[in-house]
């Protein structure tokens, strides 16, 4: 694949392997120069797909979008019987807030319109002990981890990511945008 890879941790094996579980549920070799997701094509705007491991929902470039995100990803975790462990719920309602959020900020199609076909596609995939939150936009934008020392209200998204998730990082999709993920431990909690 000609697609590079970025992670925000010094060659780690923890986000090499986030990465590789990543790559492996969206299957971008199997997609012949089209969409690369967790379901044939991108989900239209609104429109949910819930599958026993993965799930992937379609959500338009608005603020709206991100309480969308989290109440979807609640309602699919509650479905799929992942228990509540040391607060699991709270922390992926969080991190697929601010992935949706800085798809909102940094990926939206310029200019947005009402008829703009593009969307973010937010994926949920369930895996042995561990669930990936991922997020499709059409931007090739690379993910900036900022460093906030200061009173700033925003920029803290991927900060917040990178500490309440075991790994995350994010792949290009050559030419069709990127996929942000962050995956946690589901059952390896006190």
């Amino acid at each position: 694949m000609s697609a590079g890879s970025v992670s925000w941790g010094v060659d780690d094996p923890y986000t090499s392997a986030g990465a590789g579980r990543v790559m492996s549920v969206i299957k971008p070799n199997e997609t012949p120069g089209a969409w690369w997701g967790l379901t044939p094509v991108p989900l239209p705007i609104g429109h949910r797909f819930l599958g026993r491991n993965v799930a992937a929902h379609g959500l338009g470039f608005h603020a709206v979008s991100v309480k969308s995100a989290r109440d979807f990803a609640h309602t699919v975790l509650g479905d799929w019987g992942v228990p509540d462990t040391a607060g699991l719920l709270n922390e992926v309602r969080l991190i697929v807030s601010e992935l949706v959020t800085n798809a909102c900020r940094h990926a939206a199609p310029d200019p947005l319109t009402p008829e703009t076909e593009w969307s973010i596609q937010l994926g949920l995939h369930r895996d042995g002990s561990h669930l990936t939150c991922m997020v499709f936009d059409p931007s090739r934008r690379v993910p900036q981890l900022g460093d906030h020392a200061g009173l700033e209200e925003g920029g803290r998204g991927l900060q917040l990511i990178e500490s309440f998730s075991s790994d995350w990082g994010w792949q290009s999709l050559g030419g069709q945008g990127k996929v942000v993920w962050a995956a946690l431990a589901m059952f390896e909690r006190a």
